[in-house]
C-alpha cells in the first residue's frame, strides 16, 4: 500500500477549520462588532449588489454541482477505499455548498430585518417577506426602491397576519 508523503486531506481541512475558529471576534458572524452590518443612513452598496433568496440558492446549487463533479472525478484516485472518499465528499459538500449558503442566508435575514419591519411594502398583501419580493409586479423591494411607489399598495387582510 502506498503512503502519501504530504499531509492528508483531513489534516488540511482541520487546520483550515482551526484558523477560522481562531480569528478575532470582530470577524466572526456572531461577534459583537459585525463589519457586515450595513452602516446607518445611505448604504454604500448599490441596489443590484443585494443578495436575494434566489441568488443564495442558485450559488449553493452551483457550488454543489461543482463539488459533486470534482468528487466524482476524484473517485478513481482513491482506489477501493470508498469510506474515505465518502467522508471527504460529505465534508466537501457541507463545507463548500451548504455552510456558505447558511452564512449568506443569515446575513440576508439580518440585513433585511429593517426592510421587513419598516417599509410600506411590508404591510402590503403582495409582499413576500422571505424573498423581499413584490408578487404583483414581480420585482425585488429594497429600502430605496418600492416597485409600485405606493400606488399598488393594498393592506394585508387579517387572515394573512
Amino acid at each position: 500500500m502506498m503512503q502519501a508523503s504530504g499531509p492528508s486531506v483531513f489534516q488540511i481541512l482541520f487546520s483550515k477549520a482551526r484558523t477560522v475558529l481562531r480569528r478575532s471576534t470582530q470577524f466572526r458572524i456572531d461577534g459583537p462588532q459585525r463589519p457586515a452590518d450595513p452602516p446607518e443612513g445611505h448604504r454604500s452598496r448599490r441596489r443590484g449588489d443585494r443578495h436575494t433568496l434566489g441568488s443564495i440558492i442558485w450559488l449553493a446549487m452551483l457550488r454543489l454541482t461543482v463539488t459533486i463533479f470534482v468528487a466524482w472525478y476524484l473517485k478513481g484516485h482513491f482506489g477501493s477505499n470508498y469510506t474515505e472518499w465518502w467522508g471527504i465528499t460529505v465534508a466537501a459538500i457541507y463545507g463548500i455548498a451548504i455552510y456558505p449558503a447558511q452564512i449568506q442566508y443569515a446575513y440576508f435575514k439580518r440585513t433585511s430585518k429593517k426592510l421587513i419591519e419598516q417599509t410600506l411594502c411590508s404591510s402590503c398583501r403582495y409582499f413576500n417577506p422571505e424573498g423581499l419580493h413584490c408578487m404583483q409586479l414581480d420585482e425585488h423591494v429594497s429600502e430605496f426602491y418600492l416597485p409600485c411607489e405606493g400606488e399598488g399598495w393594498e393592506p394585508k387582510s387579517f387572515d394573512d397576519i
